[in-house]
């Protein structure tokens, strides 16, 4: 943060009580907030004088009235004096804006050459945002109004202190160019050229400044550079959640009437709209629409109650139901490099219930060790046919298997190991596991692996490929469709199991 700007000028001036609470005010954000008033809008009201159901349970004050401090605001104030990378999902009409519009112009009154950026969608949004802290500033005590020298549209300036407030609408060159102690971004997913701005604004706020994004979700766009973000749990971001719940007033009743009140439109059934306007939690508010998701939502939530934690743990293996006599099994592995990126997976699938018997599911496991593990935990199920996805990590799985002697490798021609995922078969991959999981055949006992198979979307983008969002993972559900399509395999056509060679050396692609 800035240099804060002095309070009392000279050591003989005598120090009053303004003085005193306006001393306290610079120094705290949390105090600058008792004297602040808000504008609220009137609640229209229905013909027998009540407010209307979708708001009946919020308070019926209008025009300028005294912030309320609610609890989850006690939160948000502790991240923003002590956090300078902040990402938050939101649910409406929680005070989130107009805190952010007093932190603004707290920032730019009290700190000398604070330059403070405020991006909103477009060029009405972002006025309306400058015009709140307007609001705030001209309904303060005259003692803490910051003197405002220039005032137009999209800038307000304190010459007391040599900072100023720039609102922007949300274009490709907003932002560039300036050094920046403050930004937030409002509504961030729901900007167009957010992934412009954020390129734009980031080295100045490497320098040491802050940045806020702040928004409610945007289902139609599951891969957007906010909830990229706010999904990689590698960057310094802090993320938090606020949902419709926070506000107090709200309880299940207002949820269930708001729902009743919620449009049907052609994106958007009213339970989606709840989830983008009213979540309950993160996950709810980052999970696809059902229009793009690839698998049935309501599928997965009734495969919730089969998940169970593990009956037995060898090594990195999650054995759920032990090996039976008689019944066969399939496995497959869907290998990655092992640095903390995607799973490295292998799953064992009973071809009596298809369901996910066992497991290896793991980000730091190398592809040797993945072949390693794989193969010891395999012999528990007396070996079954094994396919390997042969991408660049996979064929050193397959390379370790053979040097294990490994008796059952799937084969997708002769001497050739590995299973290929290309665009002949892409489709039948991803299509067959999707109708496995909507007429609930498929079982999976992993809560976490079921979890990715929300993650799964239709991209509009790419033409309806399937792939995990950005910031996500699918390699779960990959091993999973893997293995389903390993059943086709596992006998031959007199009923006895197939034994594929381990002889042919797969080449090593570099």
């Amino acid at each position: 943060m800035t240099e804060l700007a002095p309070l009392i000028e000279g050591p003989t001036e005598r120090v009053t009580e303004a003085g005193l609470e306006k001393a306290r005010a610079a120094r705290s954000f949390l105090r600058s907030l008792e004297k602040v008033q808000i504008l609220v809008p009137p609640v229209l009201t229905n013909g027998n004088g009540e407010a209307p159901s979708i708001a009946h349970a919020d308070s019926n004050a209008s025009g300028p009235t005294d912030f309320e401090m609610w609890p989850h605001l006690l939160d948000v104030i502790k991240h923003l004096e002590s956090d300078r990378l902040i990402s938050i999902i939101k649910a409406r009409q929680i005070g989130l804006s107009w805190l952010l519009a007093e932190y603004a112009r707290w920032t730019a009154v009290y700190h000398r050459g604070a330059v403070v950026f405020l991006f909103s969608q477009d060029e009405r949004r972002a006025k309306i945002f400058l015009d709140k802290c307007r609001f705030i500033n001209s309904h303060l005590p005259p003692h803490l109004r910051g003197v405002i020298g220039i005032d137009n549209a999209l800038e307000v300036t304190f010459p007391e202190t040599d900072s100023k407030i720039v609102a922007w609408p949300s274009t490709e060159g907003a932002g560039r160019s300036d050094t920046a102690t403050l930004v937030i971004q409002d509504e961030a997913d729901h900007h167009e050229n957010l992934d412009a701005n954020f390129t734009a604004v980031k080295p100045t706020i490497d320098a040491g400044g802050q940045l806020i994004h702040v928004s409610t979700v945007r289902k139609i766009r599951p891969n957007s550079l906010f909830k990229e973000i706010y999904r990689d749990e590698s960057n310094s971001f802090v993320k938090l959640f606020y949902g419709w719940e926070v506000r107090p007033g709200r309880d299940q009743a207002w949820y269930d009437q708001t729902h009743k009140d919620a449009p049907t439109t052609q994106e958007m059934s009213p339970e989606l709209y709840m989830e983008q306007e009213y979540p309950g939690s993160a996950e709810e508010a980052l999970r696809p629409s059902r229009v793009i998701a690839a698998f049935d939502p309501d599928a997965i939530q009734g495969m919730q109650d089969e998940t169970r934690k593990p009956a037995s743990r060898t090594g990195l293996a999650n054995v759920y139901v032990k090996h039976v006599v008689g019944h066969r099994y399939v496995a497959f592995s869907d290998p990655s490099k092992g640095v903390g990126r995607d799973d490295a997976v292998t799953v064992v699938m009973d071809l009596e219930n298809l369901a996910v018997v066992a497991d290896i599911k793991d980000n730091h496991t190398s592809p040797e060790q993945l072949g390693y593990e794989s193969v010891r935990l395999l012999k528990e199920y007396d070996n079954p046919l094994w396919g390997i996805e042969d991408n660049d990590w996979g064929v050193l799985v397959i390379r370790k298997a053979q040097e294990l002697k490994y008796p059952n490798l799937y084969e997708r021609k002769e001497d050739v190991a590995g299973w290929h995922t290309g665009s002949d078969n892409r489709w039948m991959l991803w299509g067959e596991i999707m109708e496995a999981v909507s007429t609930r055949s498929l079982i999976v006992y992993n809560k976490l692996g079921l979890g990715q198979f929300e993650s799964v979307i239709r991209n509009p983008d790419k033409d309806g490929r399937i792939e995990a969002m950005k910031g996500t993972h699918d390699d779960y559900p990959m091993a999973c469709a893997g293995a389903y399509q390993m059943r086709k395999y596992a006998y031959a056509d007199d009923g006895v199991r197939q034994i594929y060679s381990v002889e042919p050396q797969v080449t090593i692609r570099v």
